[in-house]
């Protein structure tokens, strides 16, 4: 020391070296078909429900998926179990190279399972893993980013569901389990990976997707030599230490409902209620697309009470009918008269008044300009004191049907030819007092519906923030 003045001593070059250099890149074992039908199943349901919309499948690119993600950062990944030659076997899979990872067989997966609570169904099914990586949203959010990646899961998860619906097999999904037996297996929590949830698929076609899919050999963990990883991942995974609890109670069984209580109170036919039929479902999710901007002209009420209705479609989930989760639709651009105004939509309760103008949704947004058009917007929130203390839902749980009622929404306005998008980044005191919310209420998800401006730019996507080799 020199007074106040700290003097660093100089870092030698080949330290600094060594720690800024990318270690040697393993040697690619040698891959082979997609033997398992209860793999090739999931393959060409992440093809459909998760990856990328048929308009960009033919040229294999992933840039638009089918669901949609903060910042295009798609921070989760899957693993399947399924039977393989009788045996059950654990994969993990690679979207991004189209390729699968046999990680474990026989007796440590049976293990796993039955400590879980969990079994393969029968006759070609299989379970796949939902797993979360944090730090893909939380290097360009900060802590914000552990909600974000929570909501982009629930987008997926609860569109796999639909997807398998599509094809005339409903998957159920699993949030309520035990989950050290089967993180170790897939070694989650030693890659600062954290196991979202679990969706049950029985046995059922597969188109010729997955044909573009290998598997390789890495069960020999030997051969693998050491995982690499950055100290600022790890660190980050370490700050969430107390954050990412799971419900204590497993819950045994699953039941088809919906994730919130949504009431449209006769703005559209009973028949209108709802995605309608599943086989619609394919070509909703293979086609649907994010607004980037918004005209600012006004739309039908009818249309958007029809996207909304899409919320009351139910999903077959473990979770529970009760919920603390509330929705309110602010209507302010009407294309008829006498429709505008703010719904509470578990209640039925309507207000009219003064509606936010289009200075106070830019504002209210985070002055996302590009979002000031919007005719309607959807809030999700909860009561501050359901988020801590006694009694409190599960926050990875309040964020999923948070993510899943907003995929419904996206299908449901894409199905009425209205633009929608979704915002995690906004003011939440401002649209307390624009929707006239309770005090302690917490926005936990914003969606926008409105003509689409495609000439816009979502700057949220400016910065990709993927960094070398971490994918």
């Amino acid at each position: 020391m020199q007074g106040n003045l700290t003097v660093r001593k100089p870092v030698p070059e080949a330290d600094l070296w060594d720690r800024v250099a990318l270690p040697s890149a393993p040697p690619d074992p040698p891959a082979g078909p997609v033997a398992a039908p209860g793999l090739r199943r999931v393959l060409s349901l992440l093809e459909e429900g998760v990856l990328t919309s048929k308009a960009n499948r033919s040229c294999g690119s992933y840039a638009a998926r089918a669901v949609p993600s903060a910042g295009a950062l798609y921070p989760y990944e899957f693993a399947v179990l399924t039977g393989e030659d009788g045996v059950p076997t654990a994969f993990r899979v690679d979207a991004d190279r189209r390729t699968c990872a046999r990680v474990a067989a026989g007796a440590a997966v049976t293990a796993a399972l039955d400590a879980s609570g969990l079994a393969v169904p029968e006759g070609g099914g299989a379970l796949v893993v939902t797993l979360t990586r944090p730090w893909i949203s939380m290097r360009k959010y900060g802590d914000r980013g552990y909600l974000y990646t929570q909501l982009d899961a629930g987008h997926a998860a609860g569109n796999l569901v639909l997807a398998a619906a599509g094809r005339g097999a409903a998957g159920a999904l699993r949030l309520r389990f035990p989950r050290e037996s089967l993180s170790e297996l897939l070694e989650a929590n030693e890659n600062c990976r954290e196991i979202h949830s679990v969706t049950l698929l029985p046995a059922g076609p597969a188109d010729d997707s997955w044909t573009r899919w290998t598997v390789h050999d890495d069960t020999d963990r030997e051969r693998r030599g050491p995982t690499w990883r950055s100290w600022l991942e790890n660190t980050c995974w370490d700050s969430l230490a107390g954050w990412t609890g799971h419900t204590e109670v497993p819950a045994l069984h699953t039941v088809a409902a919906p994730l919130a209580r949504v009431r449209t109170d006769g703005r559209l036919p009973a028949a209108d209620s709802g995605l309608g039929e599943a086989s619609a479902w394919s070509e909703l999710i293979g086609t649907r697309a994010s607004s980037k901007a918004f005209t600012g002209a006004p739309v039908p009420a009818a249309a958007v009470w029809q996207a909304v209705s899409a919320l009351t479609t139910p999903l077959e989930t473990d979770l529970p009918d009760a919920t603390a989760l509330s929705a309110t639709l602010v209507l302010r651009s009407a294309a008829e008269p006498g429709h505008d105004a703010v719904y509470r939509l578990d209640t039925g309760e309507r207000r009219p008044g003064r509606l936010p103008s289009t200075d106070e949704v830019a504002r209210a947004c985070m002055q996302q300009r590009a979002l000031a058009g919007a005719a309607a917007i959807l809030l999700l929130h909860v009561p501050r004191t359901s988020l801590a203390g006694a009694g409190a839902e599960n926050l990875r749980e309040l964020a999923f049907r948070c993510g899943a009622l907003g995929q419904l929404l996206y299908l449901g306005a894409h199905r009425a030819r209205v633009g929608v998008t979704a915002i995690g980044g906004f003011d939440t005191p401002l649209w307390r007092t624009l929707a006239g919310l309770p005090e302690d209420d917490e926005i936990l998800y914003a969606l926008l519906i409105g003509r689409p401006d495609d000439s816009g730019i979502k700057f949220d996507r400016l910065a990709m923030a993927h960094a070398q080799n971490e994918r």
